[in-house]
């Protein structure tokens, strides 16, 4: 009795988690509140900005409740998170609801021993994320419902700040991404590639980076606790008229840019070759 019961168990479990994988997909958008019922300020410890950031870089299309658009409300899901402060512990779970309140996902707990508050909180979010990223969503495109034709509202750009330092230049033997020489020749005609989704995912010497699309080109951040969110701007990548790509960091030094067919970044100039490895 106890083998049948462990069995069904179980079963129901993996029915749930395949359910959950498919149908997160189906949705457009994760709204984000400003404020946890657990937490005494908007955005306290930045922790509502660090929700929405994971949301975006593991294949949702995150919103605050005040950023939406005009959609409809059950073409979405509504993020609950569940804080719990404790002497040894602090846990988070994340939920996502559909527009009736019915409970889609429910992730793991993330527990993080950190005293401070801020490390505390955001490294249990970080791990409550974990089994929101193994389910591997990729939302649609969000659609929005408007009576006339209006220019498309563009999401606020992150608070982040500036990182004064520049991208890796010279011999480095320890590092494959890097290397010193010529470069990556890129011509006028070469056919180029550009990644469409409005957020992906990097790695590069062991740090975590995502690239954000915007209408000039892309924006690429590090991610590092020492942000308010989580978040510190490395460069911008502009694309001309000619389909051409430069990058520019934060202290002016400027790389040609490619992006090879898996979304590997590739910035060169007359010495130097760094690649950032797409993490899909």
């Amino acid at each position: 009795m106890k083998v049948k019961l462990f069995l069904f168990l179980f079963l129901g479990s993996f029915v749930v988690n395949v359910y959950a994988q498919k149908s997160l997909s189906d949705y457009s958008y994760v709204e984000v509140p400003r404020l946890y019922e657990f937490l005494y300020e908007e955005d306290q410890h930045q922790l509502n900005s660090l929700t929405k950031f994971l949301f975006n870089k593991y294949g949702f299309n995150a919103y605050f409740s005040d950023e939406l658009p005009n959609v409809k409300r059950c073409d979405g899901l509504q993020a609950e998170v569940l804080g719990k402060p404790g002497f040894i512990y602090t846990r988070i779970t994340v939920i996502l609801k559909d527009c009736n309140g019915n409970e889609v996902f429910i992730s793991e707990e993330g527990q993080s021993k950190q005293k401070e508050y801020k490390k505390a909180y955001h490294d249990a979010m970080r791990k409550a994320f974990v089994s929101l990223e193994e389910l591997g969503v990729q939302q649609k495109e969000i659609k929005v419902y408007e009576d006339e034709v209006v220019e498309e509202k563009i999401e606020p750009m992150p608070k982040v700040i500036n990182d004064p330092r520049r991208p890796p230049v010279g011999k480095n033997d320890d590092n494959p991404n890097i290397t010193v020489g010529t470069g990556t020749k890129i011509t006028a005609n070469e056919p180029r590639h550009y990644p469409s989704a409005k957020f992906t995912s990097y790695e590069l010497n062991g740090e975590s980076f995502l690239l954000r699309k915007t209408n000039e080109g892309y924006s690429l951040y590090e991610e590092s606790e020492d942000a308010p969110n989580g978040l510190l701007l490395r460069g911008n990548i502009a694309v001309d008229n000619n389909n051409m790509a430069t990058y520019t960091s934060v202290d002016g030094v400027k790389h040609r840019v490619k992006f090879k067919e898996n979304n590997d970044l590739v910035l060169t100039s007359t010495t130097t070759s760094i690649t950032y490895k797409a993490q899909n």
